[in-house]
This record gives structure tokens, sequence and C-alpha cells, in this order.
């Protein structure tokens, strides 16, 4: 039945009809005098076609994603070992320095001296001993000059004795001529016991100056501060010209190769992470690249505040692009091997903070909430919600709800269980 109508219309004050108002038409047509195109609305949905896959398990060894700050293999704060005033400052914040360069000249002109003065003083005491080089070795006791010398004058004196008591017991030496002799021997054999005592000092001393000029010089060479590794300069702590004490910090230094990375993991990891396991480590500073590194130490205990325990690993740097500092993450391999469920995260829905997937069942879309685990790249986990051999939809997930007739075909992408076991892009 189809209706028609004739609108009234008015003349405008320069004799042009105008219509009725718009909403007088819509009115109209909203009245359904089209009968034909109402029923033809009433035709019911086709099928909607979808793509699917079926879950299944898959043995998966675990990975750990760890964060931490990468710092130098050693790292130091140089402090200076003498006191005095700071002369030359040869590397400042950032340079690259050798193992024994020299970092800090310091005023060593005090040092001088004193080295001067315990070698002179070295220089008496082996004129004593008959020693002309500082360097030459000290002699035996017996063979110093001055105890030579005393011998020689004992063992004169002891024949000069053992003459006067033969001429003694012959009658034909008086008893003073005797008793001189006899007096000279003992005085000689005492002589000859304090010059080889004396002797004996004197070696004493020169030991100990020797050791006092090694100070006087170790002193003076650590008017030189070198660098005790190679690496790289954080900070210089002190101004030229600035009076230091001892053990005032002078410069931070770091080494750059190797580097590593400390860092907490979960407890009920510990059995499963070993020495040598391999991590990779990314920073932001170099968006999708990693660098590799490998575990070299395992805390003996777990933290029971965290309830976590701490890893470090060792991370090759040697093109130097890595800075100690940098905030970094790591993906640490474990041999903790799983059987789980992955599916590709585009099929899984958040609702409010319930996941949920579309499981095809007889041709129609059935909703089934789930509980989520690990993310492998563009695939993750289901812990809990779908058992395997179910068929889940991939395709059309916006048009999806409860009850909605599907067609399923498989998908064109690799099915749920086939990305490699552990990996992570």
């Amino acid at each position: 039945m189809i209706c028609h109508y004739q609108l009234p219309y008015r003349r405008s004050f320069n004799g042009a009809p105008v219509p009725w108002r718009a909403a007088l038409v819509i009115l109209l047509l909203a009245s359904g005098c089209s009968k034909p195109a109402e029923q033809a609305s009433a035709t019911p949905d086709a099928p909607l076609a979808v793509e699917s896959l079926v879950v299944s398990t898959e043995p998966v060894r675990r990975e750990v994603e760890i964060v931490g700050t990468l710092a130098g293999d050693q790292e130091v704060v140089v402090s200076s070992e003498v006191s005095g005033l700071v002369k030359v400052v040869r590397a400042d914040l950032g340079d690259s320095v050798a193992q024994g360069q020299i970092l800090i000249e310091m005023d060593s002109t005090e040092y001088e001296l004193a080295v001067a003065r315990q070698r002179a003083a070295l220089q008496e005491v082996l004129a004593q001993l008959g020693i002309q080089n500082p360097s030459e070795k000290i002699p035996e006791l017996t063979e110093t000059s001055s105890v030579r010398r005393a011998a020689a004058e004992a063992a004169d004196a002891k024949a000069n004795f053992d003459r006067a008591q033969s001429l003694k017991t012959d009658g034909v030496l008086s008893q003073a001529a005797f008793d001189s002799a006899e007096a000279r021997q003992r005085t000689s054999q005492a002589n000859f016991s304090a010059a080889l005592e004396q002797s004996r000092n004197l070696v004493a001393r020169v030991d100990n100056l020797r050791a006092q000029l090694g100070l006087a010089e170790q002193d003076l060479a650590n008017t030189r501060v070198k660098a005790p590794f190679a690496g790289t300069i954080r900070e210089r702590l002190v101004e030229v010209g600035q009076f230091v004490r001892e053990e005032t910090p002078l410069v931070a230094i770091a080494s750059t190769n190797p580097l590593k990375l400390r860092a907490d993991v979960p407890e009920r990891f510990f059995p499963h992470v070993k020495a040598g396991a391999d991590v990779r480590v990314s920073v932001e500073a170099y968006s999708g690249e990693t660098f590799s590194g490998k575990i070299t130490r395992l805390a003996g205990a777990v933290n029971p505040q965290s309830r976590t325990f701490s890893v470090e690993a060792r991370v090759e740097n040697g093109a130097r692009r890595l800075r100690p500092g940098l905030f970094a993450r790591a993906i640490l391999d474990t041999d903790q091997v799983d059987s789980i469920m992955r599916v590709p995260a585009t099929a899984v829905l958040s609702f409010y903070g319930v996941q949920k997937v579309y499981v095809v069942e007889s041709g129609a879309i059935k909703e089934k909430v789930v509980e989520l685990g690990d993310r492998y790249g563009d695939k993750i986990e289901i812990i809990k919600g779908l058992n395997p051999g179910e068929q889940i939809a991939v395709s059309q997930m916006a048009r999806l709800r409860e009850g909605v007739k599907v067609t399923a075909t498989p998908s064109s992408a690799s099915s749920a269980s086939s990305a490699l076991p552990g990996s992570r892009p």
C-alpha cells in the first residue's frame, strides 16, 4: 500500500511557493506507508566467517625478565695516599684511561727532600761498614773493615801472650812483662767483640734506613696518582691548587668492558637459575637491540623481605656502546621446562580487568573467561579457562559475542603451538 499526500503550501511575499517544514515530511515517511520495505528488512543474517585455531599444549623453557642498572666490572674512587697540593690534573670527566696512566700530579718537593735525606743517612752508615755503593750487598760481619782490624789486633795480642807464657815458663820473662802481655791479649779480644757488635748494629741500622728510604720513595711515587685499571673517568673531585690530605677522594673511575648487571629474580626460580645461563640485555638508548651476557654470580640466600635472590651477569661491551649507570632490562634463560598453552595475544579480549576468548562450539560463539600467564612476543600463555583441543576464533573479534553464528576456517597463520619453546622477540 502506497499513500499519497498533497502538501499544502503558501506563497511568500514575492509570490514563490514555500513547502511545510521538513519535520512534517519526516513524520509522514516514518508512519510506515510502505509495507513491502518493512518485510524485506526481516531477513535473518547469514553466519559470520571467522578464522580459528585449535589450542594445544607445548613444552616451553621458562624465561625471567629482570631489571637493573649496568655497572663497571670494577668501580673505585681513587684517593690520595699522601697529603699535598694538587699540581696537575691529567684526566677529566669522560676521559678513557689506561692502566697505570697518570691521573693527577701533586707537588713533590717535600717528598724529594725526604728521599735525599734518607739516602744521605744510609750512605753514612754504609761508609762505616766500608761500603761505597748503596746497592752493594752487605758482607758478613767478620768481613767488615772494623771487625777485620780488631781481629788482626786480637790475633797479634794472642801470639805475644803465647810467647810471653813460654818465656815465663823458662824463667827468662819477668812477671810484669807477662802481665802486660796477658792484659793486652784480653783487651784486644774485648775490642774484637765490640767491633763485631758495632758491625751488627750498623747492619741493623742499614736495614732500617733502607726501609725508611723505601717508604720515602713510595711517598714520592704516590704524588703521581695513577689509574688502577683501564676505564673511564666518572667524576673529578679536586681542583688544581687544592690542598688534599691522605685518603681524600680525587677521581672516580669505572671499567667499561665488561660491564655487570645486578638484578633480583623471584624465589620460585631459585632451583632453575645456574651460573653460565644466557641473558639478553636491552636499554632504551638502543631500542630494538640486545646485548649478550652470562650469569656469573648468584646469591646464596633469598631476601625474606622481597622474596627474591640476587644475580649478577657479565655483559660484553667491546664496542664501548654501553655505559655504566644505564637502566637495563634483560631476559634470563632458566632450565625450567613446562608444558603450557599459548594463543595469539590478539585472540584475548579484556573487559574491565576480565580476560576472555571466543570459543567456537557447534557453529556458534561461546565466551570463556581465562587467566593469563607470561607473554611470549605475539603470543600469551593461558593458565586457566581453556582446555587443549578447543577451537578459538582469531579474527573478526570486534563483531563477535555470545551466541553469534559463525563459519570457522583454519587460520592462515601458524597454529597456537608453533612458536619455538621459550622464544621471545
